[in-house]
């Protein structure tokens, strides 16, 4: 059966030309359908959604023989069917559901909670521990930037040198606590 032809019967529904379809696309159906999907049950579910969403576009008159062959097609239209229902099936399989009986807060919390709060306290001693270790101009270059928050501008200005020196300075001494954090938990892992 010749392209137009079979695009003819299926357009008339003719079990001859739908079972020509089933048959000589096959192949390419599953190779589509293969990349979406594992489960065998659900690929034979996908092929039926895909061949029946195929004949709908034909009916819709979508296929056009001047723009390309009818497997050419059929391959694109497959494969585009695929990723919506897989989309469809995703949006569908992550609801966002509130227990019964629960309220919805109307803001989120954005307070630490105890898991986070314990890791800070912890970082932060590790931190302080490695600070001990530092000269204390590569102390205060750190407490100024990262504790009190200052500006590059505002360091550089409070310090008499300029912005170059400041970031350089900033910078050397971010590698040395980086060194010192690097040296504690070394010596601690050997010690375990």
């Amino acid at each position: 059966m010749e392209e137009l032809e079979l695009v003819a019967g299926l357009r008339e529904r003719r079990d001859d030309a739908v079972r020509t379809l089933l048959e000589r696309y096959r192949a390419l159906f599953f190779h589509c359908i293969g990349s979406f999907e594992a489960d065998p049950a659900a690929r034979d579910d996908l092929h039926q959604e895909v061949v029946l969403y195929v004949l709908e576009r034909l009916d819709a008159g979508s296929f056009d023989p001047e723009k390309g062959s009818f497997g050419t097609w059929l391959y694109r239209v497959t494969w585009c069917r695929c990723v919506d229902l897989k989309r469809k099936a995703g949006a569908r399989r992550t609801p966002k559901l509130t227990p019964a009986g629960d309220k919805v807060p109307e803001r989120a919390d954005l307070a630490p909670g105890p898991g986070e709060e314990a890791g800070t306290e912890e970082i932060g001693a590790i931190v302080q521990r490695g600070m001990a270790h530092l000269e204390a101009e590569d102390q205060r270059l750190l407490l100024l930037r990262y504790v009190d928050a200052r500006t590059l501008i505002e360091i550089g200005a409070e310090l008499g040198i300029s912005v170059e020196q400041t970031k350089y300075r900033l910078k050397r001494a971010a590698t040395s606590l980086r060194r010192v954090l690097l040296n504690d938990f070394a010596i601690e892992e050997a010690v375990r």
